[in-house]
């Protein structure tokens, strides 16, 4: 079967089971009331990112019986992240029974991924141990912080289809991860037909775990092929990575619990504003036209590549700090 049958199935099938979780959300117990994090003032279905994961691990599967045998774990371990997610959806779990799960999740997920690359920083070799940790502590944050970025309609799924969109295109890459890859955008993108502001149905904690650890599994695998794509990837994960950064440095400062819910992220209190759909589309041109063409450079040439890291961040952690990411307001009315 062609790559283009597999994108087009991709897509109707996260479409049609987008729409099947929307019409029985209220049966499923996958209505989100809004809370202290909302951005919406009515309830509304959650869960659709359901249809991402379950593309996603029979894209897994099936790149698995081609002749791949990591991607079975990968289809694995990302059906475990979405469990968890559900399960949250569901029953809102607390942060000390999420986060040490979380924890082995992202040590499974490393191991699969092999020897790593060693973080070269000048003369400064960072292998072994150091790097595992570095990595196991990375994936976590990055798991927690894609759902925090999951606030306003659209912005996740968005963001996501840019950043596979842009390490397939810049980091060197056998077939498997691309294909993986295309898979996941298309599934993406059919969720986002009922996403797309204003959203009829949200991704869902199911969602948010996967598509993290999608595109975190996916940079890994793709890892072992450079040590350039540490920086890369971290140029592409830009605008959400900032956001956050400065949101929590800010809320820390202010002696706030970092894993409290909250709706205060630069991209939050702009939506407040601007509304949803300018503010999606705006970090969406800032990851196009600001990050890609940054990552491309690091790409083509790797000696200056982490400097163009600090170039990338720099202007964004200013941008976002002026925006208000993490400064306190009052409820949304």
């Amino acid at each position: 079967m062609s790559a283009a049958i597999l994108v087009c199935l991709a897509f109707a099938l996260a479409w049609a089971t987008t729409a099947i979780i929307e019409r029985k959300s209220a049966r499923l117990g996958l209505v989100q009331s809004p809370n202290s994090r909302s951005a919406h003032i009515q309830p509304t279905p959650t869960g659709g990112g359901a249809s991402i994961a379950i593309v996603g691990i029979l894209g897994f599967i099936f790149i698995a019986v081609q002749g791949n045998p990591k991607y079975a774990g990968a289809a694995a371990i990302g059906a475990a992240f979405a469990a968890l997610g559900l399960i949250d959806d569901r029953f809102n779990l607390s942060p000390a029974l999420r986060f040490p799960l979380q924890a082995i999740l992202i040590g499974a997920t490393v191991s699969l991924a092999g020897p790593l690359p060693a973080i070269a920083l000048g003369s400064l070799q960072i292998v072994g141990l150091p790097l595992t940790a570095i990595s196991v502590l990375a994936g976590l944050w990055w798991i927690n912080l894609f759902n925090f970025m999951d606030g306003i309609d659209g912005i996740a799924g968005t963001q996501a289809i840019l950043i596979l969109a842009g390490a397939s295109l810049i980091l060197p890459s056998d077939q498997s991860p691309q294909l993986a890859s295309g898979i996941i955008m298309a599934a993406t993108a059919g969720f986002l037909t009922r996403n797309w502001p204003p959203a009829r149905i949200f991704m869902g904690d199911v969602g948010s775990n996967f598509l993290a650890f999608a595109i975190f599994v996916l940079a890994l695998f793709e890892s072992g092929n450079s040590d350039t794509s540490y920086p890369i990837i971290l140029i592409l994960i830009s605008v959400f990575m900032a956001d956050a950064t400065v949101t929590l440095l800010r809320r820390v400062f202010r002696g706030e619990k970092p894993w409290k819910a909250h709706n205060t992220h630069a991209y939050q209190q702009l939506a407040r504003r601007f509304g949803h759909r300018k503010i999606t589309l705006m970090y969406g041109a800032i990851s196009l036209v600001w990050s890609a063409p940054i990552a491309s450079l690091a790409g083509i040439n790797p000696s200056i590549s982490w400097g163009l890291v600090a170039i990338a961040y720099a202007p964004l952690l200013i941008v976002f700090l002026i925006a208000g990411g993490g400064q306190a307001h009052g409820q949304i009315k």
